[in-house]
């Protein structure tokens, strides 16, 4: 676990522009260049969305990498940039996957975003074993997380309160037509909501100043554009119309949904849900018969109160996060266990065929056969035990060392050796191997 390292950027530290030009020098497609060349990284992945920018790498020394890329990037401004080694690193990508990072605690975005970030990555290859799996405990973690609480459970944006109070409001979307006014940031957010609900809406239209802009977001979400001046005609057909342009003036004043509603061909009740600041719509509007006109007030009641039951979600989702750290650390404890006792046994066998071979020979020579087993038995025993002898002393000598150097005080956080036995005898006897001893 101590290989893996996380180098991150988000909201937390940085403005959306800082975030942008971030994320032009590191991102999935620089990645390659980036960490691919650096013959210390073993695998990498790269996580960029709207609010951070993340990259993941399993190494011997992954603080040094990380440090370097950061320095080299230019994109180390001190407090805007954090690292994270080992543990922490691991800790992070799941409370990351979980939602419990995110700028709405609990979005489900994320998770969607990781998954595709680890498809990804097997599919080219850059991510090794040990990020693989880290990566795939994240997402179950998520997925645990998400079925055991109810941290991702109601909506606290204010686009997606809207939606859930029309569903309220209208005893579900089916078979509704939804009008939405304005295709900017908020109406973009609304109507994609309005589409991720999939209720076999009958109708969505996208009304907006610029066609342009409402053509592209109806293609996108499945609904049908109109310009601005043909609001009229759209509510008077409509259940709910959601308002969320910047205009300065009224978009919906009293006088013009007047003539709506008496010229109205639905026989339901219109919904209007002001989510406009300044409002899009006169307050005078919601004293028409058949006019029901919620605005930002009541969306902030809702917002409030589902943010609130995130938050009191977060340490159920804590301690799983916890479970599934320990989870992780045993399987990585049994995989690195058992690759050891297999460097232990081609180690033995190596030692097995070579003191064989020379037993042969002083037997063709005629030496005594007692003699022959016994100098065999104990050459074989001798030299399968020298090399694990060593790394155990080893282990002992600088956990004694490092035990003086914490009681003065002198904490070395990403020593070889660390407490962590099995991996200490992985590192020691790979170098065993490649210097020809083991």
């Amino acid at each position: 676990m101590n290989k893996i390292g996380s180098l991150w950027f988000s909201h937390k530290k940085c403005s959306v522009e800082e975030l942008e030009e971030i994320g032009e020098r590191l991102n999935p497609e620089t990645g390659a260049e980036i960490f691919g060349e650096d013959p210390r990284v073993c695998g990498y992945a790269v996580v960029r969305t709207c609010n951070r920018v993340e990259a993941y790498v399993s190494s011997e020394k992954p603080r040094e990498v990380l440090e370097e890329v950061a320095d080299r990037l230019k994109i180390g401004k001190m407090e805007k940039c954090g690292i994270f080694v080992g543990r922490d690193a691991v800790e992070h990508l799941m409370r990351v996957a979980c939602g419990l990072e995110a700028m709405i605690v609990g979005e489900d975005q994320i998770l969607g975003q990781i998954k595709r970030c680890y498809l990804e990555g097997r599919r080219k290859g850059t991510l090794d074993g040990l990020l693989e799996m880290a990566f795939d405990r994240a997402i179950k973690v998520a997925k645990r997380a998400r079925s055991e609480t109810k941290i991702n459970e109601g909506s606290v944006s204010i686009g997606s309160a809207a939606v859930e109070l029309a569903e309220y409001v209208t005893r579900g979307l089916v078979g509704k037509s939804i009008l939405v006014i304005g295709a900017g940031e908020m109406g973009t957010l609304v109507a994609r909501a309005i589409s991720e609900k999939k209720n076999n809406l009958k109708a969505m239209f996208v009304a907006n100043r610029t066609q342009k802009r409402a053509k592209w977001l109806a293609e996108e979400v499945g609904g049908k554009a109109a310009r601005l001046c043909e609001k009229e005609k759209c509510l008077s057909v409509c259940d709910v119309a959601i308002t969320t342009t910047s205009a300065p003036h009224f978009i919906l004043d009293y006088e013009s949904m007047q003539r709506v509603m008496q010229h109205r061909r639905n026989e339901n009740n219109l919904l209007i849900i002001d989510i406009a600041n300044p409002k899009d719509v006169e307050e005078r509007v919601g004293e028409i018969e058949g006019v029901d006109l919620y605005d930002l007030d009541s969306l902030y009641e809702i917002s409030d109160e589902n943010l609130k039951r995130r938050l009191s979600e977060v340490d159920k989702v804590e301690r799983i996060i916890e479970e599934e750290i320990a989870v992780f650390k045993k399987i990585l404890s049994r995989r690195e266990v058992e690759r050891v006792i297999a460097m232990l046994y081609e180690h033995g066998s190596r030692v097995k065929a070579v003191e064989k071979k020379k037993a042969i020979e002083f037997l063709k020579k005629g030496r005594d056969p007692s003699a022959v087993l016994e100098a065999f038995s104990n050459a074989v025993l001798s030299k399968t035990l020298h090399t694990p002898t060593l790394v155990l002393r080893k282990y002992v000598e600088r956990e004694e060392r490092e035990g003086r150097e914490k009681g003065r005080g002198n904490e070395n956080e990403e020593s070889n050796c660390n407490g962590d036995f099995v991996e200490f005898l992985l590192d020691e006897f790979g170098k065993a191997l490649k210097l020809g001893r083991l």
